[in-house]
């Protein structure tokens, strides 16, 4: 494995874990939050924009490792 793909790798590992992180705050967002305690809903659903943003970069990572193809538009 060259050095960039080892790279992209690593990058791809840990956006998954920033992910699964953001799932956990997700569910203390919902088991946590109330009526009157409406911070905890804020921080899951900022947390659920996190994870369409790592997801995007995952699939970025992904094609620039070449494990991805070329979308139709650009065949």
């Amino acid at each position: 494995m060259s050095i960039e793909r080892r790279r992209y790798a690593t990058g791809v590992y840990v956006l998954s874990l920033i992910g699964t992180g953001c799932v956990a705050l997700i569910v203390l967002g919902e088991m946590m939050g109330g009526p009157d305690r409406r911070v905890f809903w804020q921080i899951g659903g900022a947390a659920l924009g996190g994870i369409f943003v790592v997801y995007g970069l995952i699939l970025l990572l992904l094609r620039k490792m070449g494990l991805l193809g070329p979308r139709r538009a650009e065949r």
